[in-house]
């Protein structure tokens, strides 16, 4: 047996372990073994700036497992994503990451200052010229894998000069080969994975980078002809860069690192390489002492009984990585990527019926943002529990991820059956959860169909359930419904709808709407209201009920808001300057707009500025929902609001379930009566003595009613009676785009001069 061959032989089977080791060889353990209150070690000026800057963006390798990737559920996972999970959760930040840019788009993103920093990169001279490196929080080898049955054991890089070898395109590993070794051909991809694909197939003679993530990457994609074939010089060690000229972001991100604990480094470890953060040792005595033991174990008589402990405890960890590939690691149920696999060898090896069940969350999104995530997850695992045991053992139950859930009803296909066993779980999860002490109201909208009556593979039973799904969403909250034909025709224009609408604010095809709204007692023209439409080239006309939600689904309805804003608000300056010194513009907004990446209100402050405008020119509806929210972000924006002198209206008021107590609190300017109220108006009515309770109270608090929805003079005298304060509606005037609005304005001012001339001949 040559040398070569042992060589291969050790490492094939026992090598790997070493590295691994090595992995851990630098990382600073200065921190002490309690957790630092990170925010008690920052300056005045980085809480100033944390204050005011509340989400960073983050840029990643998205295909660096086992460091971090993105799964089928667009999650950032991996060992560097744990500690930027960790960072979010000692700062209260949070991170938009940057998860479409390949490795080399991310660097290019920082160099323009297009994002605020990158997680797990390395330190190299080039990149310090944009970037500022925190402390490493861990190092890594950086070695040779090869073909080596084909080609042989190549022990050092000097070896590969000539030969062709692939490296990740911007990689530490990339930077070193051009700098210090040019006669080596480097074949550039864009991630890991590829690179070893390439070398696997013999389309390069070695690759070179991560020891780690090359191990994790050979074994999950089933390259056998690939082994560790030398060590080099370097290793990586993994900095947070923060871009240049912020240098508050890059003292803050080293003092995070450093109050992180022993423990806290340990569980993350553990969680994705299976061992302990270990103390610093020289790499030099690592390597000694893996060679030796490697020896001494081939000499050993012992090594047949050694040799099988290690295929025991490989069959061992296999079944370990199998359950932690099929389960989702949240709530204990079966992930996404296992119930597939078992749609998929129940539709095609046998006919026996099921239902499927796809359950979404109603309002979770808003329980995240109000009391964190932490939280969140708790709520997710309470929800996985009453699943479980409101089902068949028999019956299976998933989680799709975030706040999906999936059940594979094998108990009955009989639509009875079916819907007594959803309308138990609607039952179950709208009964409160309490979570750390938090008492929580949701709900959850069902989709259901039937295999094998509606479709025959999963895609298509996926599909239908989601479709169904969205129906029973649409169709009010905390309810189910089953999959119909009508459906399939409902989500293809959905779905059209989505496609023109993220076209369609680029392409200039929205216009707001004015409907005058008038003062009651004077008859003038004081206020009007912006209301959005879209003109489709094909479609025509779209309703705002239409694209709204859809908006909001898609998380378009921020960048719409914005629009509406400036385009009321350059309107209404023009319309000031012209006609009205003191009309004011109402615009709606969406509850969405007030969390934590909705509008700037210092932002939206300048533009009036701009305009010359002072923030009475506009008038913000928002929906009482809005105002039972708890979270920090509703609440500044509100009294952001305030702070700025823009008012604030109630729209549909008495449709929800607003408190008094809250009206007091932000000071409501507005109320807006509701026109369910107003439509079937007549004296001594309900609706004439709830109008008039209304408005009594809203004058008590202080604020002015606006009554929606008047279409006869009957209904304008009655409100009038009421001690209603302005009115809208079809009475005096359909919503009209702004030439119109503009020529009734004219008409307005024009008879005002005559009156006033009259007056003084």
């Amino acid at each position: 047996m040559n040398n070569t061959t042992l060589i291969q032989r050790i490492t094939t089977s026992t090598t790997r372990w070493v590295f691994f080791v090595l992995m851990f060889v630098s990382i600073p353990l200065s921190v002490s073994a309690k957790d630092a209150l990170i925010l008690d070690k920052l300056s005045p000026a980085e809480m100033q700036w944390l204050s005011e800057n509340k989400t960073i963006r983050l840029g990643i390798d998205r295909a660096f497992p086992p460091f971090g990737t993105i799964t089928e559920d667009n999650e950032y996972v991996g060992f560097t994503a744990d500690w930027m999970r960790l960072v979010s959760e000692k700062l209260g930040i949070e991170f938009e990451i940057f998860k479409d840019s390949t490795w080399n788009e991310t660097l290019s993103l920082a160099k323009s200052g297009k994002i605020d920093m990158i997680a797990g990169l390395v330190n190299t001279q080039e990149r310090q010229a944009y970037l500022e490196f925190s402390k490493s929080y861990i190092e890594t080898p950086t070695v040779i894998f090869n073909d080596g049955l084909k080609n042989g054991y190549i022990g050092t890089i000097k070896n590969l000069k000539g030969k062709t070898v692939a490296v990740e395109q911007g990689s530490f590993a990339s930077d070193m080969l051009s700098k210090e070794y040019p006669d080596i051909n480097q074949l550039q991809v864009k991630n890991t994975g590829i690179a070893l694909s390439i070398v696997a197939t013999n389309k390069a003679d070695a690759y070179i980078g991560n020891a780690v993530t090359a191990s994790y990457l050979i074994k999950k994609m089933g390259f056998h002809n690939l082994f560790y074939s030398g060590d080099t010089p370097y290793s990586s060690n993994h900095s947070i860069g923060v871009i240049k000229h912020n240098p508050l972001l890059a003292s803050i991100m080293n003092k995070t690192l450093a109050s992180i604990n022993q423990k806290a480094r340990d569980k993350i470890a553990t969680k994705w390489f299976g061992m302990q953060v270990f103390p610093s040792i020289r790499r030099s005595t690592v390597i000694g002492m893996g060679v030796i033991g490697l020896v001494a174990l081939l000499l050993s008589a012992l090594w047949i009984k050694t040799l099988y402990k290690t295929r025991k405890d490989l069959r061992i960890s296999e079944r370990k990585v199998r359950h932690q590939a099929n389960i989702d690691s949240l709530t204990g149920l079966i992930n996404r990527r296992h119930m597939y696999d078992i749609l998929t060898e129940k539709t095609t090896s046998s006919q026996e019926g099921f239902a499927l069940f796809f359950l979404d969350l109603d309002a979770f999104k808003e329980v995240n943002d109000s009391l964190g995530h932490s939280i969140g997850d708790e709520l997710l695992k309470s929800v996985a529990r009453r699943l479980r045991n409101h089902v068949s053992s028999d019956d299976i139950v998933g989680r799709l991820g975030g706040d999906e859930f999936i059940i594979i009803l094998n108990t009955t296909n009989q639509p009875k059956d079916i819907a007594s066993i959803a309308q138990d779980i609607c039952d179950s999860l709208s009964s409160d959860f309490i979570v750390q002490g938090h008492s929580i109201d949701v709900s959850t909208s069902i989709g259901i169909t039937l295999f094998p009556q509606d479709a025959a593979t999963p895609d298509n039973l996926l599909v239908n359930a989601d479709q169904a799904m969205y129906a029973s969403k649409k169709n009010g909250s905390n309810g189910f419904m089953l999959f119909d034909e009508t459906m399939r025709e409902s989500m293809a224009l959905r779905n059209e709808t989505l496609r023109d609408l993220k076209l369609a604010l680029p392409k200039g095809q929205f216009e707001l709407y004015y409907q005058p709204i008038y003062n009651l007692l004077t008859g003038e023209i004081t206020k009007a209201e912006a209301l959005i439409r879209w003109n489709h080239p094909e479609r025509g006309m779209i309703r705002p009920d239409l694209f709204i939600q859809l908006s909001e689904e898609s998380g378009m309805i921020n960048e719409l808001g914005e629009w509406i804003f400036h385009e009321a608000a350059t309107q209404v300056a023009e319309w000031r300057a012209k006609y009205a010194p003191h009309l004011q513009v109402s615009i709606n907004t969406s509850p969405i707009q007030y969390r934590d990446k909705g509008f700037d209100i210092k932002n939206w402050c300048a533009h009036l500025e701009s305009l010359g405008l002072s923030g009475q020119a506009l008038i913000v509806e928002i929906t009482e929902g809005l105002l039972m929210e708890s979270s920090s972000a509703v609440k500044a924006k509100l009294w952001g609001l305030r702070d700025a002198g823009i008012e604030v209206a109630i729209d549909d008021f008495g449709t929800g379930y607003s408190s008094l107590s809250y009206l007091k609190k932000f000071h409501i300017d507005y109320l807006k009566i509701d026109q369910s109220f107003v439509s079937n108006l007549s004296a001594h009515s309900e609706d004439f003595v709830l109008c008039e309770a209304i408005t009594v109270m809203a004058h008590k608090l202080g604020c002015t009613v606006v009554a929606e929805g008047i279409e006869t003079e009957e209904q304008s005298l009655l409100l009038k009676e009421a001690g209603c304060d302005y009115g809208q509606g079809y009475l005096f005037s359909r919503p009209i785009p702004a030439s119109e609005f503009s020529a009734l304005l004219s008409n307005v001012s024009r008879q005002s001069k005559v009156c006033q001339l009259a007056s003084h001949a």
